[in-house]
């Protein structure tokens, strides 16, 4: 199993990770060997939200071997062209090194910013998918960036990934082992009737949120972070790694048991001191 690590593009704390944090988050994620760093895509949201392609911009110039990767992009927002050349130049700097997960968007606020229909976006999207593709290989025709597809797990979302994509990006806020073990299994159906190889198709779990302690009141205080009372899942605490350092590795391991290959992990608060937790007492028991 592999790990990722989400930039800390969200003030979770009521306040934007500065320049020099996203610079000494990055390096230390490729030093610790974590696969990917990759930042969440929305023009606006509940806390302060910092652009996605230009911290992964900042930090492209910053590393040297970590895989970067958009979790995912709002393609029906920002439209085929306008992501394109973004990414475009982001596959450029990073010298090859990004992987572009995109996204419907599921969020309403994200299309009255923009001043799109949130109604039409599943048909704007399947549009926009090809247009991007030949959008990429037309500006970097030798290493166009692969294409991701971001689903919770629904099977028409499942088909929409399976003929669109190439990986699955998943959501371990919408998604238990058990129902992640069934997307996959159904996911991999699909390919094989579309002539596609599953054992080839990537899958990662994004918005994996962490924070690890032994505390009960800091891991409550960190949960109130990114969990709602009133809209969270019922289960919601246990499909996130804000728990202690051994109860992580039992989620970690039920996950890798379903057939998750990469989990991308998102520190709420603490950034650095969590990413060594998760590297230094998790991920060498996996």
């Amino acid at each position: 199993m592999r790990f990722g690590a989400h930039l800390p593009t969200a003030a979770f704390g009521g306040r934007l990770a500065g320049r020099d944090v996203l610079i000494e988050y990055a390096e230390t994620a490729e030093a610790l060997g974590f696969s990917t760093l990759c930042a969440n895509d929305h023009l606006v949201f509940s806390v302060p939200w910092m652009d996605a392609l230009v911290a992964l911009g900042l930090v492209a110039g910053r590393t040297s071997r970590v895989r970067l990767m958009t979790t995912a992009a709002l393609l029906a927002v920002r439209g085929a062209a306008t992501l394109g050349s973004a990414l475009a130049a982001l596959q450029h700097l990073s010298a090859g090194r990004l992987e572009a997960a995109v996204t419907p968007g599921s969020s309403p606020s994200d299309y009255e910013a923009a001043g799109g229909d949130f109604g039409s976006r599943w048909a704007r999207f399947d549009g926009e998918v090809p247009r991007l593709r030949a959008y990429l290989q037309k500006a970097i025709p030798d290493a166009p960036p692969p294409i991701w597809v971001a689903s919770w797990g629904s099977e028409a979302g499942l088909r929409r990934v399976a003929r669109l994509g190439d990986g699955w990006l998943a959501s371990a806020y919408h998604g238990t082992p058990r129902h992640l073990a069934g997307s996959l299994s159904y996911l991999r159906a699909q390919l094989a009737e579309l002539g596609k190889d599953p054992a080839g198709f990537p899958m990662a779990l994004a918005t994996t949120y962490l924070f690890l302690s032994e505390d009960p009141i800091a891991l409550s205080s960190a949960e109130g972070l990114v969990v709602s009372p009133t809209t969270a899942p019922k289960d919601i605490r246990d499909r996130l790694l804000i728990c202690t350092p051994e109860e992580c590795v039992h989620r970690v391991r039920q996950l890798e048991a379903a057939g998750v290959g990469e989990i991308f992990v998102w520190p709420v608060r603490d950034e650095l001191v969590q990413l060594r937790l998760f590297a230094g007492q998790v991920i060498p028991l996996i």
